[in-house]
């Protein structure tokens, strides 16, 4: 179980600061500090993948749009020659 107490106070520190106490420790301070840090590593695995999803679904939106954005120039330049061809042909 965790102690509360001791994380809020590792929360304080922040990681990097129990991460450089680690090795001064002993015992259940020991064992909770690693258990805490185990968790923030969980924590900043679980945000490191969100952002990797986003990211993906942002570059997936943007190959989308240029593909939408390729055919519509094509069509213009298609419209574009008809027309030309049109006012030819008068």
């Amino acid at each position: 179980m965790a102690d509360d107490g001791m994380w809020k106070q590792f929360e304080r520190d922040g990681v990097h600061t129990v991460r450089a106490r680690l090795l001064e420790w002993q015992g259940h301070v020991k064992a909770e500090a690693i258990a805490w840090l185990a968790h923030k590593d969980e924590e900043e695995r679980a945000r490191s993948e969100a952002s990797q999803a986003s990211q993906i679904r942002i570059a997936r939106s943007a190959e989308r749009a240029a593909w939408i954005a390729a055919i519509a120039a094509i069509i213009a330049a298609v419209a574009a020659i008809v027309t030309i061809i049109v006012e030819i042909m008068k």
